[in-house]
């Protein structure tokens, strides 16, 4: 602070409110009424800022000056102007300016109150940007980390169902060779199969039953469709009552018969003992929605 002259001690005061009442209307009746007066009161302003955000006053003028001066949200903002302002200057050196922080300040003071505000505007990108490369980088790192397991999942589900694919591949290719082997001997015993309708509930107390003759090696199983399930592929999953699963045919296309649309697979002998047993059936749509058609019940005996 400049303590040379009264009139400058007079005006500190009047900001640290440490003059009386009538002293402290007749700096506002002056200053209202003179404006190089007014200009001065500024520059004193300023000046204290400055001091406070430097440390440079003393214990009883700091102590007033956050009683005082730093109630008005218009001079807090003023203050955080000034920190953020010697900030930039501590850890920025410009040649063409003055070596002094002292000095910088006062040069900027000079300037008209539009390139004030627009250093004011580049001090804080300078002190933002770094931050918001900062906080970019980690969000950007975070992206990155969340694309790796996306993708680490996806080979993990085509692996899957890959090994899915080769298994109902190769019990197809099983049941194939079953039904053209039987086709060649001129097997005497026709195969068992099953028919099963829409709308059937696990409490229905009549339920299909399939049949399985010591002989038989595959048994033939039809599921009717109603004119709504109108899916490109389908997916049957076969479980016992208990819900222990016995088998899963993926990719069954649905067909025409004589009374609408079926689905069919063909389940190995072996597989089946004798007792209850649910098969629930998947329709696929184009999009891969999954849409569950139904759940049908039937028992196996054997002879």
């Amino acid at each position: 602070m400049r303590s040379e002259r009264v009139d400058e001690v007079l005006l500190v005061k009047y900001l640290l409110g440490n003059l009386s009442e009538m002293e402290e209307v007749q700096v506002e009746d002056r200053a209202f009424a003179d404006a190089d007066y007014l200009g001065a009161l500024e520059a004193a302003e300023a000046d204290l800022i400055d001091s406070y955000v430097r440390g440079a006053l003393s214990q009883p003028e700091r102590r007033s000056f956050e009683q005082r001066f730093l109630t008005s949200p218009k001079r807090r903002s003023k203050v955080e102007f000034a920190r953020a302002l010697a900030k930039v200057t501590t850890e920025s050196t410009v040649p063409e300016l003055p070596t002094s922080r002292r000095g910088l300040i006062r040069l900027i003071r000079g300037w008209n109150p539009m390139l004030r505000f627009a250093a004011g505007v580049a001090a804080m990108i300078c002190i933002a940007g770094p931050l918001w490369l900062v906080f970019h980088n980690a969000e950007m790192r975070s992206r990155m980390t969340v694309l790796e397991s996306q993708q680490r999942e996806f080979a993990k589900r085509e692996h899957e169902l890959r090994r899915q694919l080769a298994e109902e591949q190769s019990a197809a290719g099983m049941l194939a060779a079953q039904r053209r082997q039987q086709q060649l001997t001129g097997a005497a015993f026709p195969v068992p199969s099953l028919f099963l309708l829409p709308g059937l509930s696990r409490a229905e107390t009549r339920v299909e039953q399939l049949v399985l003759t010591p002989s038989a090696q595959i048994a033939h199983i039809e599921i009717q469709l109603e004119a709504r399930d109108n899916y490109p592929r389908f997916r049957a999953e076969l479980r016992t009552r208990r819900g222990e699963e016995i088998l899963t045919r993926g990719n069954l296309p649905r067909r025409r018969t004589s009374t609408g649309y079926a689905v069919s697979l063909d389940v190995p002998a072996s597989a089946l003992s004798a007792g209850g047993y649910e098969l629930s059936l998947k329709g696929f749509a184009n999009d891969q929605a999954v849409v569950n058609i139904g759940y049908y019940y039937f028992g196996v005996r054997k002879q």
